[in-house]
């Protein structure tokens, strides 16, 4: 499996217990949001690549950073990215990595020395908060960006974001909900950049699919602070009527939450607790309150698929951000190979990025919006107890409405 491991183990959890490792938790999504960089005057010649060569590839990633998981994840990431490469690139692209540290400063410069390196496309930074700094680098040559962030609030051409995002996730479980008759919904989220973006996704997605948010509440991410702010929420929650909560926060985080909802009056009993992808690791199987639970998350089997196959190849299990890294190149390899069938020099375009059928990833269909947002098709998930139910499949083809 990647690393979001499916089996259980047995026994309750102690809440208390929860109290210092709540503050090392983190949930899968970028640094702050930062206000999308303007689109530039195009002022450079377009880049352009030999139709009998490879094109130029960079990707950015912070291997250096002083965060060990940062830089773990950054291996993996890159890892996945080469693996890709070698195995669908090979005359297509030449893929040049280059180590940003995770810091801004050192993000700009090696944007621009990949842009003086002759780089057509760039994937990463990894940091939505870095991302501006690589739109500065590329201001008026034309030269397309594939961040891995998660926060939508730094899209927009040249930048497109492809991260699992809140808002994305949102909008299928609540569809689904929706359909299975659970449409006025409590949201009770973290304060954080993620879970201001699920709360955001939700209140966007309620009225198309035929749900209310009836009430919703963000919290400090601390266990203090959820002790101290459930109680309100599952009374507001109980008065409304809500049918079920949308729980957008993972982990330990998740595991109080869940426990702190029951103990408060709001058990899963009562209403349904839903989720978004950060719910697909052991931790949530550890809590017996969020069984039951639906979410939206990746296809398992595809999970465990690309999983294996990372294994074979590095020695180790991938965390589950290293599908970025395969998935971005995936898009550079399709459009090159596209490009150099039908004789076109710049391949990674704008609309050919955002094309309308997009591009197959490990796991499974994914494709960008005109606006540099990304949507991926998404399994809704249960839990169990020892492991996560599809309920309902992941689309294996984008449609309409999808």
């Amino acid at each position: 499996m990647l690393a979001r491991a499916l089996n259980a183990s047995p026994g309750l959890g102690l809440v208390v217990g929860l109290l210092l490792a709540l503050s090392a938790c983190a949930p899968r999504s970028s640094a702050p949001s930062v206000g999308a960089p303007q689109q530039p005057a195009q002022t450079a010649p377009a880049p352009t690549v030999p139709r009998a060569g490879p094109a130029k590839v960079a990707i950015l990633a912070p291997l250096g950073a002083a965060n060990e998981k940062v830089s773990s994840d950054a291996r993996a990431i890159v890892n996945a990215a080469q693996h890709a490469a070698q195995a669908r690139g090979t005359g297509l692209i030449d893929l040049r990595v280059y180590d940003t540290a995770g810091d801004l400063s050192r993000t700009a410069a090696v944007a621009r020395q990949a842009v003086n390196d002759g780089a057509v496309l760039i994937l990463g930074p990894l940091f939505g908060a870095n991302t501006p700094a690589v739109a500065d680098a590329v201001a008026g040559r034309d030269i397309m960006v594939i961040s891995f962030s998660t926060d939508s609030s730094v899209a927009g051409v040249p930048i497109f974001v492809s991260g699992y995002l809140p808002e994305v996730e949102a909008e299928r479980i609540l569809g689904f909900a929706a359909r299975q008759g659970l449409t006025t919904i409590g949201v009770y989220a973290p304060q954080t950049p993620y879970g201001e973006a699920a709360l955001r996704g939700a209140e966007s997605a309620a009225p198309s699919v035929g749900s209310f948010i009836a009430t919703r509440r963000l919290y400090p991410r601390s266990f203090r602070d959820i002790q101290e702010t459930v109680g309100d929420f599952a009374q507001d929650a109980r008065a409304s009527g809500v049918q079920a909560v949308l729980l957008p926060d993972s982990g330990d985080g998740l595991k109080i939450v869940g426990s702190f909802l029951d103990f408060n009056g709001l058990a899963p009993a009562q209403v349904k607790y839903l989720g978004l992808g950060q719910w697909e690791t052991r931790a949530t199987l550890t809590e017996p309150a969020l069984r039951g639970g639906w979410f939206a998350g990746a296809d398992p089997v595809a999970v465990q698929d690309f999983a294996r196959d990372y294994s074979a190849r590095f020695g180790a299990t991938p965390p589950f951000i290293a599908v970025l890294g395969h998935d971005a190149v995936q898009v550079a390899v399709t459009l090159a190979a596209d490009a150099r069938r039908s004789g076109v020099d710049r391949p990674f375009t704008a609309e050919a990025i955002a094309r309308p059928e997009g591009f197959m990833g490990a796991l499974g269909p994914f494709r960008f919006e005109p606006d540099g947002t990304s949507r991926r098709a998404l399994a809704v998930l249960e839990v169990g107890p020892r492991g996560f139910d599809v309920l309902d499949p992941a689309p294996v083809a984008f449609g309409p409405g999808l």
